[in-house]
């Protein structure tokens, strides 16, 4: 994912008030993971530091999960955007705080 499109994502998930709920590294230091939840829904952020022989850039993506345990990846606001839509429709009477 370029660093453009994650930037935009972060910032959608900033703007619409997810908080982050928890972060950890996994594989000895090699991957971190932020969870940020809006109610019951969620989204986490996988951040892997690139391989030398790839770009500078580091690995990042975004995966949004549902209650009844879906996982779908997010390449964009868009995509984000349109699971945050369904999970409010399948769950019409959720109060978010």
């Amino acid at each position: 994912m370029t660093q453009n499109k994650a930037l935009s994502i972060k910032n959608w998930i900033k703007e619409m008030g997810f908080k982050l709920s928890k972060s950890h590294l996994l594989e000895h230091g090699t991957r971190k993971i932020k969870y940020y939840t809006l109610g019951n829904f969620g989204v986490y952020e996988e951040t892997r530091p690139s391989i030398k022989s790839e770009s500078s850039e580091k690995k990042q993506k975004f995966i949004s999960w549902t209650p009844w345990g879906d996982d779908v990846e997010i390449n964009s606001v868009k995509d984000l955007s349109k699971a945050y839509e369904d999970f409010i429709k399948y769950n019409p009477n959720l109060v978010l705080n």
